[in-house]
């Protein structure tokens, strides 16, 4: 039986329970275990010591798809990150454009040091989140928020509305080489920047 059977099954059987109380009724080697990978991957909530209660579907889906839960995260983390590419265009827009994501499909994307891309992996999927890395597609269909990882021998970043952000120059560079999406995003860093909308010789 999967998590998700077992938390349908749950739903139907008590919204709140104690650990004695699944393990009685559920036969398990580690139900302890099983109540902790349920509550990694958002399908149930630990309230208090012992106790646990069967997060609902729109509760499920409404955590999965908060996005600003999937930014102060990162922050969480204390390790070295930049936010790049499209997050790059969101952060220094102040989040006035958002090209390609929608609620229910809301990939971050994160450059990180080559050497860290283990660590957010373990911290990101130990959240609950789902994570990849550039280089490898996703064998399933994907929903909600879940970050990409971009390796990089070393993080340059520079804090904006309290994320860390990769610097101005290169979110610039990312619009002018994807111009027919970012073009208005060029258009509205460089006027509110102060920089020429072409790259520097």
């Amino acid at each position: 039986m999967s998590y998700y059977e077992l938390w349908a099954i749950l739903a139907s059987w008590r919204r709140e329970f104690s650990i004695a109380e699944f393990a009685l009724t559920f036969a398990s080697p580690d139900p302890r275990k099983v109540l902790h990978d349920m509550v990694g991957k958002g399908l149930l909530e630990h309230p208090k010591r012992g106790r646990y209660s069967v997060r609902s579907i729109g509760d499920y889906v409404k955590m999965k798809n908060d996005v600003n839960a999937g930014y102060d995260l990162l922050n969480e983390a204390g390790m070295p990150y930049a936010l790049t590419g499209l997050d790059g265009v969101f952060a220094w827009t102040g989040g006035a454009y958002n090209a390609g994501r929608f609620f229910g499909f809301y990939p971050i994307h994160l450059k990180v040091r080559s050497r860290d891309v283990p660590f957010w992996r373990r911290f990101l999927t130990a959240a609950g989140k789902r994570v990849f890395t550039t280089e490898r597609r996703p064998r399933e269909t994907i929903f909600g928020v879940f970050y990409i990882l971009h390796a990089a021998m070393s993080v340059e970043a520079e804090t904006v509305n309290g994320v860390k952000v990769e610097p101005l120059r290169e979110t610039l560079e990312f619009c002018r080489k994807n111009i027919y999406t970012f073009e208005p995003a060029l258009n509205m860093l460089t006027e509110n920047h102060r920089v020429s909308p072409r790259a520097s010789a």
